[in-house]
């Protein structure tokens, strides 16, 4: 925020380094190092609030490392530092930052693994279609076994019939007379 508000001072500090660089690319827009500052600033701010906020992830990470190298080349160069305090400072500072880019570079490249909303309302809809579909088939399938059951089921109940009726129409066969043979 604060090199949105006043880029001055954050200017002059990376005017030498910027310099050259901004002379040796033609399509940098106006090498005023002030404005380039306020441009890295807006950058920072916009994508760090879409990263935050979870919108354009992949983009937004993008952004952020794209706007962090420029910063790590012009402003920590340990190499130059004369003071071994103050370039061990400088040194972790590259480090830090350094891996901060990796990181977001790292998250920029990950690979998708969410859905977005529409995707996932048509899983959702089509599984709710396979359920009603297969519940319909279910009860069709239920519904004809229970009319099998019932045809059997009545079937066994004439048989009964016809064997009871039958057997209560045959009188026992007890002969009414036995015959009886003398022999002489």
């Amino acid at each position: 925020m604060e090199r949105l508000r006043d880029p001055r001072s954050r200017a002059e500090e990376l005017a030498p380094s910027i310099k050259p660089i901004a002379d040796r690319v033609d399509w940098l827009a106006g090498k005023d190092p002030e404005m380039l500052v306020r441009v890295q600033g807006a950058i920072g701010v916009g994508a760090g609030t879409l990263l935050a906020l979870g919108r354009f992830p992949r983009l937004s990470a993008l952004l952020l490392a794209a706007s962090l190298l420029p910063t790590l080349v012009a402003e920590h160069q340990y190499w130059a530092e004369d003071d071994p305090e103050r370039r061990e400072t400088e040194r972790s500072l590259l480090l830090l930052k350094g891996g901060l880019a990796a990181a977001l570079l790292m998250l920029a490249t990950e690979p998708r693994r969410y859905r977005n909303l529409a995707a996932l309302r048509r899983q959702a809809h089509d599984a709710r279609t396979r359920a009603a579909v297969e519940t319909r088939a279910m009860r069709r399938q239920a519904q004809a076994e229970m009319r099998q059951a019932r045809r059997e089921a009545a079937r066994q109940v004439r048989r009964a019939r016809r064997e009871a009726l039958r057997s209560a129409k045959a009188p026992a066969k007890i002969p009414a007379r036995i015959p009886v043979k003398i022999k002489r």
